[in-house]
């Protein structure tokens, strides 16, 4: 049974092609107020906020999205990104907003700028599949990454509607699996008084056009927000064309001891693929498009309850919630007959927690406690397309997977100035599979493991916080690497789905050293911070190709991601602000292995040592905003360097590596009147480069040889956006 990985040798996708699987139906488009119980405004110039928070910290809320230490209620470094932050760099994707922060970088595999690929500390995430993703991304703490291959649609994110987005780096014990390098929390809006309402219109070159609406009040004990964005572009490569809309709403009650709310979020997008090209048509035709007619159609629904009220001295928390997913994905093939994939999920879920303090020996202890669960069915169709022809199903299977967590943690002020941490998590994941052709195919997988976490932190002096932190988490296979994964049977592309030998889970392990320097408010102020980190990885689960048309995941006895980032921010009196970033990131084998390759002879002895493909070591942001005539007039640049980078499928590193780039956004915003005015330069130099690479077979050339193909960075372009309040 096939499980839709691309089947054309030319994969200007890469030989890993997407699976995705998500589903529903969408409507309307949604936006911006704030809610009276979140966190102030910041001003429209701030910067990325590279913010270590450490105990003494209110533990209460760090697994459910209620309260703002969700993602910092822990001790170890994390960074927030409010939505000033987001509108004044004018970012459209969740990608795009993480990529200034230190050490992370995106790239452009499938020639969509909605579906970019992020790492961050050297683990992966992204909306294409056979890539050991790493890092789990939630919206109001339901998380999203699909149950297929653990990817992420960015696409379906409503970033417009969000009031901030925390990263909290490390395993996330409390958040369960996939956290291996990060989870990602994205806290949408909430109404506030006074109510207010707000479009924006916006275009720019390559036919782009967007409209995004918003409407938020809050009248008595209720508040609510609803907004709407939608978007569509000729793409600045052949045959790229994109439709995105996206609807949020939020309703929320401030009564009887009761904070509640409950929200819809939807997407009905359709977006065209352009994919890699081989490496000398990227130096002449960088608009190309080797694979015109590739499609991505999801349609989504997400409903989330989350409610909050205090008992006694304790704060109980509870979250339900239903993802209604599904997608039409179209790979146009070298040879016919073309292929299809249609996809389906149902997902519920929900999570209870309950949170106090207390006095231990006359010092504060913050303890928590709690379950979550997830029921998901997935069904997985392939069909052959003929030109001219009805479709022919191929391929059919469905997978009923069960996830159950626990938790619980304390952190209890040891002396004045120290406090420790100690959390534990215990997951227990069901996931099996049904072949409905051929039922002698089906299979079960179970997994369960306990993850733990141990913390110091101490804040003897003024504005310095120091930590240090031990913490283990693990992902478990998916259901494409399970169903793919004997080295016997290499699948064809796409993948031949059956109960191959059982693959082990990822377990990642962290030991992480951090200092924050935050000084008094007032005047001219420096942020600082600096974190060192190593996370040793056992069983990483890579896709290997032994021929550019078949392939199989298989466990690496292990891998290691280490490196150290810093931050320093800036800001004046006057609103000038500065601010700079760095991570230096090795990730590396620690074992030999033998890997296939779809590179000739079809085989690579990987030694302990060489670097992880697609993970530059060297990677660096700096940006200036600029006040021209007070508050009405700012000029803001951000620039960004990212340093080689090791094609995939050359684990062993004997290939030449992408080149180092250096890329620069400029823009100036102005307000005149009721209306903000925003005219926005990215790539304001016209630099050319490319952001991602592979190996592929290039039918356009005699004998179809494996090359090089690499996907080109977007070049200079000009939005300008208009907006009002009313």
């Amino acid at each position: 049974m096939e499980c839709g990985i691309e089947d054309r040798p030319s994969i200007p996708h890469s030989a890993l092609r997407i699976l995705h699987l998500l589903a529903g139906v969408v409507v309307l488009a949604l936006a911006t107020p704030q809610a009276g119980a979140q966190q102030p405004a910041q001003h429209a110039d701030s910067t990325p906020k590279d913010t270590t928070t450490l105990a003494p910290v209110v533990v209460t809320g760090v697994r459910l999205p209620a309260a703002p230490e969700m993602a910092r209620g822990l001790t170890g470094r994390s960074a927030t990104l409010s939505a000033a932050d987001l509108d004044a760099r004018g970012v459209s994707t969740l990608a795009d907003a993480l990529e200034m922060l230190p050490g992370v970088t995106i790239a452009d595999e499938l020639g969509a700028p909605a579906q970019l690929d992020v790492t961050l500390r050297g683990f992966q995430v992204s909306p294409t599949i056979g890539l050991p993703q790493g890092v789990t991304v939630y919206v109001d703490g339901v998380r999203v990454n699909e149950p297929d291959a653990n990817e992420v649609n960015f696409d379906l994110l409503p970033l417009e509607d969000v009031e901030r987005v925390e990263v909290s780096y490390g395993p996330s014990v409390l958040l369960g699996r996939n956290s291996l390098g990060a989870a990602v929390n994205l806290v949408t809006r909430r109404g506030s008084a006074p109510g207010g309402r707000v479009v924006e219109v916006s275009g720019g070159s390559y036919g782009r056009y967007e409209v995004k609406v918003n409407a938020g009040d809050r009248i008595g004990h209720w508040d609510y927000y609803v907004g709407g964005r939608y978007e569509r572009s000729n793409g600045w490569r052949q045959a790229t064309a994109s439709r995105l809309a996206t609807a949020f709403a939020k309703l929320g009650l401030l009564a009887g001891g009761w904070n509640a709310t409950v929200s819809y979020s939807g997407a009905d997008n359709r977006i065209s693929q352009a994919g890699s090209l081989p490496d000398n048509v990227v130096g002449t035709r960088p608009d190309s498009n080797f694979t015109s007619g590739d499609y991505f159609a999801p349609v989504a629904h997400l409903v989330t309850l989350n409610a909050q009220r205090g008992l006694g001295a304790s704060q109980l928390s509870v979250n339900a919630f239903g993802r209604s997913l599904g997608t039409d994905q179209f790979n146009v093939n070298a040879a016919p007959p073309g292929s299809r994939q249609r996809n389906h999920e149902r997902i519920i879920g929900g999570a209870v927690q309950l949170a106090g303090r207390r006095s231990v020996i006359g010092r504060s202890l913050r303890w928590f406690a709690g379950l979550d669960g997830q029921y998901s069915r997935t069904v997985v169709g392939l069909y052959a397309t003929a030109p001219g022809g009805a479709d022919s199903l191929t391929d059919s299977v469905r997978a009923n997977e069960l996830d159950l967590g626990g938790f619980a943690g304390v952190s209890w002020d040891v002396a004045p100035a120290v406090a420790a941490t100690l959390v534990g998590r215990y997951d227990y994941i069901r996931l099996p599979f049904d072949d409905l052709l051929n039922r002698s195919q089906s299979g079960l997988n179970v997994f369960r493991r306990l993850s733990p976490r141990a913390a110091l932190s101490w804040t003897g002096a003024a504005g310095h916080d120091v930590y240090a932190s031990w913490s283990a988490g693990f992902r478990t296979p998916a259901l494409v690497e399970i169903a793919c994964s004997d080295p016997t049977a290499a699948c064809p592309l796409p993948f031949a789905l059956g109960p191959d030998p059982a693959l082990r889970p990822v377990v990642a392990t962290t030991y992480e050293l951090g200092w924050h320097y935050r000084p008094p408010r007032g005047g001219s102020r420096v942020t600082l911070g600096a974190d060192l980190y190593r996370t040793d990885v056992r069983d990483d689960i890579f896709f290997v190709a032994p021929t550019a048309t078949t392939g199989y995941f298989q466990n690496i006895g292990a891998t290691r991601r280490s490196g150290i980032e810093a931050s320093v921010v800036w800001t004046a009196h006057s609103g000038l602000g500065l601010y700079a970033n760095y991570g230096y990131t090795v990730a590396s084998f620690r074992t030999l292995a033998a890997l296939a390759t779809g590179r000739p002879p079809g085989n690579e002895t990987v030694t302990p040592g060489d670097r992880i493909p697609m993970i530059p070591g060297h990677r660096a942001n700096a940006g200036l905003s600029l006040p021209l005539e007070g508050e009405r007039l700012r000029a803001r640049l951000d620039a960004r360097y990212v340093g080689p980078q090791y094609l995939r499928g050359d684990e062993e590193n004997v290939g030449r590596r992408l080149a180092d780039y250096t890329v620069a956004d400029a823009s100036l915003e102005a307000t005149i009147g009721r209306y903000d005015v925003r005219v926005a330069v990215p790539n304001v130099f016209g630099h050319e480069y490319v952001t991602f690479g592979t190996f592929a077979e290039n039918p356009t050339v005699p004998g179809n040889p494996v090359q090089r193909f690499v996907t080109p960075g977007m070049p200079r372009h000009l939005l300008v956006s208009v907006s009002a309040e009313f």
